[in-house]
């Protein structure tokens, strides 16, 4: 069966970058109020603009730093969220631009595809203040965020693999020891969310196999629905969707092939109700939140990393609260897997 595109693009609307969905006109769009004059630290609430190389509704990542702005809207920030056609990227460095000009307390923006224009941006503005997320730009006025998404991927893998060897809990899975995961790109932090995942797998039962494949686009939902069908059509009980708007389409070959996937960046269980078991999260509003905290308070360390992974609740695995489709038992079961890495009995391989 194919996958109906108008309905899956129309979850979407865009995206860009590891994780990003399709979409984007050629005119930014702001989600919040017009800025002010950067605040004094401990004084009148910083303001924050999001430049986003894309556009919301990817139901995933952009989405979640999104949450984390408009809480600190409610948190008396004043916030504005600039999107933009998620493949042109002369227009994420012009969107970059105008708001480097001392206006914004801080400028947020995100993912490996903007680390070339701020490395370019930030010594034009050296006043200016920036954060990015999940991506690393060496700067004296950048406060750079990572996320351990290897280590969120290996509870992945393990209730992947929990799947795959205990089909009395998971009525939908097959016999074959078989589970998949579809990535956006061959980059490397799609392969890190690969290499923790079939570390999940491999500590449940060294013996199931792990099929992987690319979409080469994260705004791809009809590849990303191929690439997956196959895998069911292999015998896959499950498949962990890591390709932005190309993962809506894994989502709707789960439900089609009635059997299951674990999506990625935001909860996504409702998406295909009775067929996604969790989401593994990076908590990128959170970190966003508190990010801004820091620079309000003066505490920010610019010109260095944070990295947020299980010890620090920055990534994770959100189960489907939808009738109980993951028993207890498992969660529980991934829970003490998860306290093995956080006590560092368990050492999840990374590809950075």
């Amino acid at each position: 069966m194919r996958i109906n595109k108008s309905a899956a693009l129309a979850g979407v609307a865009a995206l860009a970058l590891a994780l990003s969905a399709c979409g984007g006109g050629g005119t930014p769009s702001p989600s919040g109020s017009a800025g002010s004059e950067s605040p004094a630290p401990g004084g009148d609430k910083i303001s924050v603009a999001n430049v986003v190389n894309g556009s919301l509704g990817d139901q995933g990542f952009f989405d979640d730093a999104e949450r984390g702005m408009q809480a600190l809207k409610t948190a008396g920030h004043k916030v504005e969220t600039l999107q933009a056609d998620p493949q042109n990227p002369a227009q994420w460095k012009a969107n970059l631009e105008s708001v480097s000009g001392g206006d914004w307390g801080v400028v947020i923006t995100g993912t490996s595809q903007m680390v070339d224009i701020l490395t370019e941006t930030a010594p034009k503005f050296p006043d200016q203040k920036y954060i990015i997320y999940d991506s690393v730009v060496e700067a004296a006025n950048v406060a750079s965020i990572t996320y351990k998404q290897n280590e969120g991927s290996f509870l992945a893998g393990v209730l992947a693999g929990l799947v795959a060897t205990s089909s009395a809990d998971f009525p939908l899975a097959g016999d074959a020891k078989i589970v998949g995961a579809v990535g956006g790109m061959d980059i490397p932090v799609i392969n890190d969310f690969f290499v923790g995942y079939e570390a999940g797998v491999q500590a449940v039962d060294p013996s199931i196999k792990v099929l992987t494949s690319y979409v080469g686009d994260f705004n791809n939902s009809q590849k990303g629905y191929d690439q997956a069908k196959a895998m069911y059509d292999q015998g896959a009980s499950v498949v962990f969707q890591v390709a932005g708007g190309s993962g809506i389409g894994v989502l709707q070959a789960a439900k089609d092939a009635n059997k299951y996937a674990i999506g990625v960046d935001s909860n996504q269980n409702g998406l295909q109700t009775g067929h996604i078991l969790a989401s593994m999260l990076k908590n990128i509003g959170v970190s966003l939140e508190q990010a801004v905290g820091q620079a309000q308070d003066g505490s920010l360390k610019y010109g260095e990393t944070a990295a947020y992974g299980l010890a620090n609740d920055g990534v994770g695995l959100e189960f489907a609260d939808n009738g109980d489709i993951v028993p207890q038992a498992v969660i529980d079961k991934i829970g003490e897997y998860k306290q093995q890495v956080v006590d560092g009995k368990l050492t999840v391989p990374t590809k950075f």
